[in-house]
Order: C-alpha cells, then sequence, then structure tokens
C-alpha cells in the first residue's frame, strides 16, 4: 500500500495552518498595538472649562476657560459655544486660541470666552465637546451663580451738594463759536432786511425820439456823404431804402425791413396815400430795385429826386407832436450839443 500520497496532504494541512495561526496572531497584535496607542493618546489629552468665578452679581463679567493638554502632534478642535449652550448667559467676547504651553511632550493651548448676566439665579453650562481625530472628548458641566444687590432700606445716604466743575478750554472755544455764529447770522440778517426794505430806485426812462426826427437825421448825413457823386450809386440806393423803410416801421409799425417793394407798395395803397406821393415812392423803390440787383445806372436828377421823394414824404406823414414831446424833444437836442 502506497503512503506517500497520504503523507503529503498532512504536510500540507500543517503549512496551511501554520499560517493561519500566524496571520491571527498578526492581526491580533496589531490590534492591540492600535488599541494601546489610541487609549495612549486618550490618556495623554486632557480638555477642562474653568470658570474664574463661580458667584458674579447682575451686570459683572467672568471668563470661561476651554483648555487643552496634549501630545504636540495632536489636533484637537475647540467647540463652538453659543448663549444657548451657556445657559442664556450673554457672551461678550470670544478670544481666540493661544499656546500657553508647549515642550517636546506637552501642548496645553486655551480660548477664553467673556461671559454676563443680567438676570439673578443659577446658570449651567452644560458638557463641552471636544474632537481630536474620531475621538470625542467632553468637559465637565459648570455652574454660575448670579446674585442681586442687597439694597440696604434702613439707610438714606444725604443728598451730596452741587459740585463745581471749571471750564475746560474745549468747551471755552465751543462757546465762543456758537456766539460768533449767533452774531454773524444777526449781523446776516440785519443786512439783509435792510437791503430787502430798501427801495431800489426807478432806472430813468430811455428818450425815444420821434421816428421822423430820426429818419431826417440819416437822410441828411447821407447826403453829406455824397456817394453817387463817389460813384457809389449801389451803397446810396442801399442806405437810402433802409432808411425809408425803417421810418415806416418806427412810425406806423409795419415790417418794412423783410417786406419786398411790391409789399410795401400794396401797403401803401391800402392805407391810401396821396397818388401822386405813392407814384414818386413807386419810382424810387423800383429804381433802387434796378441799381442793386441789374446794375443799373440811372441818370445825375433820378439819384436828387429819390432823395427829395424820401424827404417829401417823411415831411408829409411825420407824427405831430404834443407841447411835452415837444419839450422832451429840445431837452434832448439840448442834451446833445
Amino acid at each position: 500500500m502506497n503512503y506517500e500520497p497520504l503523507t503529503m496532504n498532512y504536510e500540507l494541512l500543517t503549512m496551511n495552518y501554520q499560517s493561519r495561526i500566524n496571520e491571527l496572531r498578526f492581526t491580533t497584535i496589531l490590534l492591540i498595538f492600535i488599541s494601546f496607542f489610541s487609549a495612549n493618546i486618550q490618556a495623554q489629552t486632557n480638555v477642562a472649562a474653568l470658570l474664574d468665578s463661580t458667584t458674579i452679581l447682575i451686570g459683572d463679567q467672568t471668563d470661561l476657560h476651554l483648555r487643552v493638554t496634549s501630545l504636540p502632534n495632536v489636533a484637537v478642535q475647540f467647540p463652538i459655544v453659543t448663549a444657548e449652550q451657556l445657559g442664556n448667559l450673554e457672551i461678550l467676547k470670544t478670544g481666540k486660541i493661544d499656546t500657553l504651553q508647549a515642550s517636546a511632550n506637552q501642548l496645553t493651548t486655551q480660548q477664553n470666552i467673556t461671559v454676563t448676566a443680567f438676570d439673578s439665579g443659577f446658570y449651567r453650562i452644560p458638557e463641552l465637546a471636544f474632537k481630536s481625530g474620531n475621538q470625542t472628548l467632553y468637559s465637565k458641566p459648570l455652574e454660575l451663580q448670579v446674585l442681586t444687590l442687597q439694597v440696604d432700606s434702613t439707610f438714606i445716604a444725604p443728598i451730596k451738594p452741587i459740585r463745581d466743575v471749571p471750564m475746560t478750554l474745549r468747551e471755552l472755544s465751543q462757546m465762543l463759536g456758537t456766539v460768533f455764529m449767533i452774531i454773524l447770522l444777526g449781523v446776516v440778517l440785519v443786512w439783509w432786511l435792510r437791503r430787502r426794505s430798501r427801495k431800489e430806485p426807478e432806472p430813468e426812462p430811455v428818450y425815444v425820439p420821434p421816428a421822423h426826427v430820426t429818419a431826417l437825421e440819416k437822410l441828411n448825413l447821407l447826403e453829406k456823404e455824397k456817394l453817387w457823386q463817389q460813384d457809389k450809386t449801389k451803397a446810396y440806393y442801399t442806405k437810402l431804402t433802409y432808411i425809408f423803410r425803417e421810418y415806416l416801421e418806427n412810425r406806423y409799425g409795419v415790417n418794412a425791413l423783410e417786406s419786398t417793394t411790391d409789399e410795401i407798395l400794396g401797403w401803401l395803397k391800402r392805407e391810401k396815400f396821396s397818388d401822386a406821393l405813392t407814384t414818386k415812392l413807386r419810382n424810387t423803390l423800383q429804381a433802387s430795385d434796378l441799381v442793386k440787383f441789374a446794375k443799373s445806372k440811372p441818370g445825375v436828377d433820378i439819384h436828387q429826386n429819390a432823395l427829395d421823394t424820401a424827404y417829401e414824404f417823411i415831411d408829409a406823414t411825420k407824427k405831430i407832436l404834443t407841447e411835452e414831446e415837444e419839450a422832451q424833444l429840445a431837452k434832448a437836442t439840448t442834451v446833445e450839443k
């Protein structure tokens, strides 16, 4: 009988069993090491919550210290503290995390929270949770007692006398500045009221001479210029017709400067001026148009007749002045001279 296969199977089973035992031993040792390491870390990390005072008066302040002692390479997360967690205490200030002590084997950090209360009684500060990796560490709960002031109703303090407080330089400057501003505003107000009540002098009326006076003066100047005698025929008729048209506007209010010759002749006809005078004016205006636009050269007698016609029309249509107007004209003439 051949026992060799049985022997080989037995050896193979023995080797597998021994390998399984080794793996189990390694896993057990690893778990023991990890548990020991975690326990060692946790044992070396301490958290605490401390109060400067467990009893305060209403409105007083005290500091709550959150403190962590751990290995330098261990990160611990401080809790985010709210007023509700502190039993509705008022949180006045939350400080930053500071290092109190640091060495190769230990690190101590702390965060200060300033709290107060405005109601008497007991305030319970519960356990606060600190995070360190997957571990959560809790501080011990605390109690804070807030007391009211004891008022002695049997003792009434006497009324203290009024103290004289010396005036500072700043207060004096402010007072002087206020007085100066009041005086300045008063001066401005008085000046404004006086100016308002003062009547502005009425401007003197500007004297405007009658239309025929102005026109006759311009015709006299034109005659003295002797333009047509210097072969300046176009300039002569341009000024002559302008003086005539301006007279019509000032005397009758007709828009003669912007009107054509036919429009002016039509107006003269409607106003029923004398036929002889109207005919002379038609000849003068038409001759002027021929000179200005057709470069015509009328005879010397036509030039003089045109000037005489203008004189005649103005003299025939001039306004009859009252005694007052005559006096004003005489006064204005005297001033000019």
